[in-house]
């Protein structure tokens, strides 16, 4: 190289280095990835930024261990209500056909998580993708009804529509749209498993008398039999050995799964639908309305704004 070449040289290279430092960005270390950092479940390596293969195992197993304990924690209501109706099932209170009630009241043989024992209980499960239900309540009652989510969908009795009167209520499944005829307490819950549970009053200690005027009054049929409604099946549960209490072992998450997929996809948050599609489980919905979290973490952590044309031009 001649010594013009290497005076060029030379000059293009302070040049560059002149426009380099004038163009360089002061990298706060908080937004870089280090090499190496130990934390509580190892030593995480990396090559300019991008994990070796065991860091990104380890990473995952942390991940669903946390989406784990986080769906255990979000997914207890759901689970609870499952095996409340999965109890009632097994003691003979099939979901739209059957009414259970403590005829001589509750005790220590059947497991629930807060009973008492000087109540006349009343109790029964709906599935509403066999189609709208008909829920009869006799007078003098005091009771919720909710969801598959054990969220609130209505009281009955005594602060309910019918103001203790007594009436009926009709249940539709979500997405129903036909009409129906007045005469009904109508609700439109946002599942298709209903818990519907309430009190009878006892009146000067007769308990007899009470369990005689929910008999009397209390009924579950299909709307479409309303015109000549099957018989309502009672089951005496006092003394019944049943299981009502959701699993805290690894069959929870099969209780969990159960309601999933018995569920329309926008029966529940995508947020939490997400959680519980991202551990694993199935998450065949109606409608795959399940959030994608790590697709939306990954979106996030390399692109800037949010339109629908971003993935599509991708």
């Amino acid at each position: 190289m001649t010594r013009t070449a290497l005076a060029a040289f030379a000059l293009v290279c302070a040049v560059s280095s002149a426009f380099a430092q004038q163009y360089k960005a002061d990298v706060p270390p908080s937004i870089t990835t280090p090499d190496s950092v130990d934390t509580r479940i190892g030593t995480l390596k990396f090559f300019d930024g991008l994990p070796d293969a065991a860091t990104v195992q380890k990473a995952y197993d942390q991940i669903d261990l946390g989406r784990g304990i986080e769906a255990f924690l979000s997914g207890m209501p759901a689970a609870s209500v499952y095996a409340l109706c999965e109890g009632l099932d097994k003691a003979g209170i099939k979901r739209n056909q059957g009414i259970g009630m403590t005829e001589n009241l509750m005790d220590a043989r059947s497991l629930y998580l807060t009973p008492n024992s000087t109540t006349v209980y009343v109790f029964m499960c709906l599935d509403l993708r066999a189609g709208p239900m008909v829920v009869q309540v006799p007078p003098n009652v005091l009771g919720p009804v909710d969801d598959a989510y054990f969220r609130y969908v209505t009281d009955v009795g005594l602060v309910g529509p019918d103001q203790g009167k007594g009436g009926k209520y009709l249940f539709v499944p979500p997405g129903y749209t036909d009409s129906v005829s007045d005469g009904y307490f109508v609700q439109k819950p946002r599942t298709n498993g209903i818990l519907i549970f309430y009190r009878a009053f006892v009146q000067g200690g007769d308990i007899a008398a009470a369990v005689r005027g929910v008999k009397a009054a209390a009924r579950v049929y299909p709307l479409s039999a309303a015109a000549n409604p099957p018989a309502t099946t009672f089951v005496n549960t006092s003394g019944l050995k049943y299981n009502t209490i959701h699993a805290n072992n690894f069959h929870f998450y099969e209780e969990l799964n159960e309601v999933i997929q018995s569920e329309p996809g926008d029966a529940f948050d995508p947020e939490l639908v997400g959680l519980f599609a991202s551990i694993g489980g199935s998450y065949a919905f109606e409608d795959n309305g399940e959030r994608m979290l790590d697709a939306r973490t990954l979106f996030h952590y390399y692109a800037t704004g949010i339109t629908p044309a971003m993935p599509a031009s991708l």
